[in-house]
């Protein structure tokens, strides 16, 4: 089980991080709602995460505590809810009424927290990350410098599309970073187990 949660983890960190960095640079400088196919990018990088955060959390077992499970919990829940938000502003690119959807009693509350249980379940988990030491400190570090300034780019006003592209990038390679550790031999070194094939 350790060797298939651990692929599972390496493959969608390692490409989710590649596609953040890619994504909002192609978004760079295309206004408020980005690019169509920046945003398409950006839409699949939050789909993997959800597969990342659910890795990580039982990848690193007991040496999660609290703040793992909320952040695996905050996480997941709030990269489920960016997919849907980055998915209505793919479609508003070819639809005018797409973007009202969010503006309903029912859905606004989504569209507000959903971005911010996203921030908190990254920088949680880069926290957790620096606590385990069964990945990488450096890594968790990179998670929680990107999270931090890419969230602080939505008041950075005039700088905000630079500040988005270099929190992008601190996100990404943390993540990257923490794919290329994530296996199972460096688990079980970590936990004084037997290597399983």
């Amino acid at each position: 089980m350790t060797q298939s949660i651990a692929r599972l983890g390496k493959f969608t960190s390692i490409l989710s991080g590649i596609l953040l960095i890619f994504a909002h640079s192609f978004n760079f400088g295309a206004g408020e709602f980005g690019t169509s196919f920046g945003n398409l990018l950006v839409f699949f990088a939050h789909l993997l995460l959800v597969f990342a955060f659910f890795s990580l959390y039982f990848f690193l077992g007991e040496n999660n505590g609290i703040l793992g499970f909320l952040a695996m919990l905050f996480g997941i829940i709030g990269n489920i809810i960016v997919t849907s938000i980055v998915y209505v502003e793919i479609a508003q690119a070819f639809m005018e009424k797409a973007s009202p959807v969010f503006n309903t009693p029912l859905t606004e509350p989504s569209f507000l927290f959903g971005p911010l249980l996203f921030v908190l379940g990254m920088i949680l988990f880069g926290i957790t990350i620096i606590r385990s030491k069964v990945l990488p400190a450096y890594s968790g570090c990179l998670l929680l410098i990107g999270t931090i300034v890419f969230a602080a780019a939505s008041v950075a006003g005039i700088f905000q599309a630079i500040i988005e592209v270099l929190g992008a990038i601190f996100t990404g390679a943390g993540l990257i970073l923490t794919g290329i550790k994530f296996d199972h031999k460096s688990f079980n070194e970590k936990n004084g187990q037997s290597p399983s094939l």
